[in-house]
């Protein structure tokens, strides 16, 4: 099994949507073009700034989903979602559920500018519909 093969399997393990695999593999304009610069896909060279937080923490139990620049959002074994820069030790954000991953996500797209519709086809991609609205406020930064 290859590297990008054994990243699809860990991330389908984590019980999350297959858009997540597109993300993570192809990028997320290959899911949709607001995702261009927030969610890219995950470097599968072990020198990628995922892998580099994986190696410096010792925490195997990450899964990479998406990079933006050096700042990598992962799964964890216990359920709860990092956001973690390559450059720094610790994690910038913990989140409890996918879905507040998803809310930040969609807060980038807004303070970019980007249009609720376009957010809401987003949201739609990732979440189930019972979640989609309470994803769609923005965060208190």
């Amino acid at each position: 099994m290859n590297h990008d093969e054994d990243l699809v399997g860990r991330i389908r393990s984590r019980g999350l949507p297959d858009a997540v695999v597109t993300i993570a593999t192809r990028g997320g304009t290959a899911l949709h073009s607001a995702l261009d610069y927030r969610a890219e896909s995950v470097e599968v060279s072990p020198r990628g700034p995922a892998w580099a937080v994986i190696a410096a923490s010792g925490r195997a139990d990450l899964v990479p989903l998406w990079t933006c620049g050096t700042v990598t959002v992962f799964s964890a074994d216990d359920g709860s979602f990092l956001e973690w820069d390559a450059e720094e030790d610790e994690p910038w954000t913990v989140w409890s559920d996918f879905a507040a991953v998803v809310r930040s996500l969609l807060t980038d797209l807004y303070e970019d500018e980007v249009s609720d519709a376009v957010r809401t086809e987003v949201a739609r991609l990732l979440l189930p519909g019972d979640e989609v609205e309470a994803a769609l406020t923005p965060e208190a930064r």
